[in-house]
């Protein structure tokens, strides 16, 4: 069986937004406008997040943090989710069952990165990609009320093809492979490329990876 995982080169990312909006086509996630902008209302499974390190105008030091759900080998979130619906598949992939989504957030305050959204403003109604359905979730967006996360885009990892953000990004920032095929790109970068995880300490085992600025 594998064991996914995703490589985030920040030598690399172009904080081009491409990842975002690949993701949002690819899976369906609720549109983003002006008026979810101001009431704090969008859905993201992936997002680019700048980073304000020190420096003063006009030369600040910014750097650049493509963020999404990290895919845990321990998830806190499937530990919390009192209905079962946040499960781990034997491949490590994290997926959320809308069927038996209560909405009630526990894993939302379980996730230590923040990397979950709640749905406040659609409806339930068909997907415009209907590809892009996760095994055991119902035949349509999740409607309101229900929590929405990445799922390294589960009905292409299951027909053979990276996820929609890894094919989408113009400077192959994003690497996916399996972590126990030796012959694979992201175990070579893994081994020769100093890499972190995002906050180790929280004992989550992560396996969305970030190779360092050279």
């Amino acid at each position: 069986m594998a064991r996914y995982a995703m490589i985030i080169d920040l030598d690399r990312c172009l904080s081009c937004q491409a990842c975002v909006i690949a993701c949002k086509m690819e899976n369906n996630v609720p549109d983003s406008t002006a008026e979810t902008f101001k009431n704090r209302q969008m859905t993201f499974r992936t997002r680019v997040v700048p980073l304000f390190r020190n420096g003063q105008y006009p030369n600040p030091r910014v750097d650049i943090y493509p963020t999404l759900c990290n895919q845990c080998d321990n998830p806190p979130c499937v530990a919390a989710c009192p209905h079962e619906a946040t499960y781990k598949r034997e491949d490590g992939v994290v997926l959320i069952d809308w069927e038996k989504c209560q909405g009630c957030k526990y894993c939302m305050a379980a996730c230590p990165y923040g990397q979950r959204s709640f749905i406040q403003i659609e409806g339930a109604k068909d997907y415009h990609n209907p590809d892009a359905i996760p095994p055991g979730n119902v035949k349509n967006k999740p409607p309101k009320g229900k929590v929405d996360k990445c799922t390294f885009c589960a009905h292409l990892v299951d027909k053979g093809q990276p996820p929609a953000c890894v094919t989408a990004c113009p400077a192959e920032a994003r690497i996916f492979g399996d972590l126990d095929d030796p012959g694979s790109t992201l175990k070579e970068l893994l081994a020769h490329r100093n890499s972190t995880v995002l906050r180790q300490d929280f004992g989550t085992k992560p396996r969305v990876f970030y190779l360092l600025k050279g």
